[in-house]
């Protein structure tokens, strides 16, 4: 499990980052040929929060 763990520590951070930034990137451009402002990484991130907030950890979280 080591392994997973350190791979994990080291690119689960930044993987998570960029594919929240690809995803906004996609739906700014669904938005703008609806003529709707973009969201920004706040929004995302906000989003995010309010989506993880009520989700239960799962078991392995808590060792």
């Amino acid at each position: 499990m080591a392994v997973r763990d350190d791979l994990y520590r080291k690119f689960g951070p930044k993987l998570i980052e960029a594919l929240a930034l690809v995803i906004m990137d996609e739906i700014n451009i669904l938005r703008a040929q609806h003529a709707l402002p973009d969201r920004t990484a706040n929004d995302i991130v906000t989003a995010i929060e309010n989506k993880i907030g009520p989700v239960t950890s799962y078991d392995w979280m808590d060792s």
